[in-house]
């Protein structure tokens, strides 16, 4: 089986467990193949990391646990996506984490959609939407 090393952990994957991008991750287009790493030290944070570009991973998260209502209004376009007419994709956004914690953000602009039943994935910017791309992260606003 092949391994990806994150954060220092090896990790084993299977093919099936690749999602495929086929326009890659806005502004890295080269990212097409990347694999959902879930470590239980840094739940509720994931790891979508590259298959093809080891040394790049995002740490993810599902929105709606740190912004309760989150509903972004999805392109229908992201509908190919699907298996089945009654799947429930799967809505993942990046986090940045900040050495100075109350500056963490996570992007609820540009979130990542995947359909667990065919494996594919993309990342869409909600051009018309009030959600930003750097909110700072509830906890972050307490500090």
């Amino acid at each position: 089986m092949p391994i990806l090393n994150v954060e220092g952990t090896e990790l084993e994957y299977g093919e099936a467990d690749i999602i495929t991008f086929a326009e890659g991750l806005i502004g890295l287009p080269h990212l097409r193949r990347m694999v959902l790493v879930n470590r239980a030290d840094a739940e509720p944070f994931l790891w979508l990391a590259a298959v093809d570009e080891h040394e790049t991973a995002f740490l993810v998260i599902d929105p709606r646990l740190w912004t309760p209502g989150y509903q972004p209004a999805l392109p229908e376009s992201l509908k190919q996506l699907s298996g089945a007419a009654d799947e429930t994709l799967v809505v993942l956004a990046i986090v940045t984490i900040a050495a100075d914690w109350a500056a963490s953000t996570i992007n609820l602009r540009a979130p990542i959609v995947i359909s667990p039943a065919t494996m594919q994935g993309a990342q869409v910017i909600l051009t018309e939407s009030a959600y930003k791309h750097n909110e700072p992260l509830p906890q972050a606003q307490a500090a």
